[in-house]
């Protein structure tokens, strides 16, 4: 029974985990390793997946949870540069469509605000959207989002130990 509903899972929610692992891997072969760990994950926590339109939710949280861990785990074992590009204190959308950058304030937040950020600045759904996909209300979306905002700032203050 369990592998027949993986198996319904997997067709169903596979293509879309692979486009967000994709989206935020920018690499195919990553992307494709990342999808089969998540469905590993999925597997794992079967009995507590939800059923229809919200499994893909679920299985897309997983899939942006564990792509942004290993995001973080390769940007913590880059080497790490002396400056950081001009203008980072000014506008935070700014700072955050640089990669590099982005990926630097990201490692540095906690799961919960960085998901609805990636979300946020980085697939452009507006907060309602992620509301929707984080399983939250809007008003929690739009608290993390200032809290994420808020951090950001700071860590990208000449003094805020980004480096």
């Amino acid at each position: 029974m369990d592998q027949q509903r993986l198996a319904a899972l997997y067709r169903r929610y596979g293509p879309a985990a692979y486009a967000r692992c994709r989206k935020l891997l920018r690499d195919e072969a990553l992307a494709e390793d990342a999808v089969q760990e998540v469905f590993v994950r999925v597997l794992r926590h079967l009995d507590k997946a939800p059923d229809d339109e919200a499994a893909l939710g679920w299985i897309y949280r997983i899939s942006t949870n564990y792509c942004l861990n290993l995001l973080r785990d390769r940007a913590a074992q880059a080497e790490p540069v002396d400056e950081l590009p001009e203008g980072t204190t000014g506008d935070l959308e700014a700072v955050l469509s640089d990669r590099d950058a982005c990926l630097r304030v990201l490692a540095r937040m906690p799961d919960k605000l960085r998901a609805p950020a990636v979300l946020h600045y980085l697939d452009g759904l507006e907060q309602g959207r992620v509301a929707e996909v984080l399983g939250v209300s809007r008003r929690t979306v739009i608290n993390r989002l200032a809290a994420f905002a808020d951090r950001a700032r700071k860590l990208l203050e000449p003094s805020g130990g980004l480096e």
